[in-house]
Order: structure tokens, then C-alpha cells, then sequence
């Protein structure tokens, strides 16, 4: 082959092609589940606190509080799944994230915005971080030669 030779052109991929190889409409059917209540959570902040007297002000603050502790802890849960297996990771922190979200509203009028500020934050660590765990299960259906993937990075993931 000569260095002024074109590259073969990549094959055609359908969606049928995708979505029929083993696993990946598993994996996309969790993905968008799983992802659907973690979208929104901030939403329902937002309409909680104006709901109940606050400020929209106040709202936003909490729902980017909710945000910002669950892109902060994503990496720390991916090393957690690698170390402990996504089942011992994923299961106490959507427990802890349900039942924190579910208090939220029962604090009601009580606690004032310190203690909301507090779930909120606290449900934003415990937010199960399923990010990691699709990576895992890419690596799972997508890790042979003959793979229907050619992008780089889903090659790294070997």
C-alpha cells in the first residue's frame, strides 16, 4: 500500500445495525430510563421551592446546587463501580437520593432554605452516576474486532 493511496471508505452504519447488535438496546433502554428522573430532579426543585413561597432566585440556586455536587462526584463513584461493582455503588446511592428527594418537601415550611440547601446538596452527591456504569457495558458490547464501531474513542474503552 502506498503512503498516496486513499483511505477505504468507512462502512455504512444503519440504525437497524446498531440497535440489533447484542446488548445496545439494553443499553440504551437504562440509559435514557435511568437518565430521565436524574434531568429532572433539578426541574422539580425549581418548581418545588417556587411552589411552596420561595423565590425563583432561591430555585435556581437549589437546582444548580443539586447540579454541581453530582458532576463533582462522578469521577470518585466511576473509581467506587471499578473497586466495588456497580450494583454495591448504584443501589445505597439511589436509595439515599430517593429518600432525600421524597424529604425534601415534607421539610416543608420547617426548615427554612438552610435545610433545603442541604438536601439538596446532599441528594446531589448521592445521585446514582450512571455515566460510568455505560461505559462499562459499551465495553461489554462493543470490545471486538469486527465491531460496528469505528469512532476512537469507544475503542479506547477496551
Amino acid at each position: 500500500m502506498s503512503l498516496t493511496a486513499p483511505p477505504a471508505p468507512a462502512p455504512r452504519i444503519t440504525y437497524g445495525a446498531v440497535l440489533g447488535s447484542p446488548y445496545v438496546a439494553r443499553l440504551l433502554g437504562g440509559t435514557l430510563t435511568g437518565q430521565l428522573p436524574n434531568g429532572m430532579a433539578p426541574v422539580a426543585v425549581l418548581l418545588w421551592a417556587t411552589t411552596s413561597g420561595s423565590s425563583i432566585a432561591l430555585g435556581e440556586l437549589l437546582s444548580a446546587l443539586y447540579g454541581l455536587p453530582s458532576s463533582v462526584m462522578q469521577p470518585v463513584k466511576g473509581r467506587l463501580m471499578d473497586r466495588h461493582g456497580q450494583t454495591a455503588v448504584h443501589l445505597p446511592a439511589t436509595l439515599l437520593n430517593s429518600a432525600l428527594l421524597v424529604a425534601l418537601p415534607l421539610t416543608g415550611p420547617y426548615g427554612g432554605p438552610g435545610l433545603a440547601t442541604a438536601i439538596v446538596v446532599a441528594g446531589g452527591l448521592t445521585t446514582p452516576s450512571l455515566r460510568p456504569g455505560c461505559g462499562r457495558c459499551g465495553r461489554a458490547c462493543c470490545c471486538d474486532e469486527d465491531c460496528w464501531l469505528t469512532s476512537g474513542d469507544v475503542r479506547d474503552l477496551r
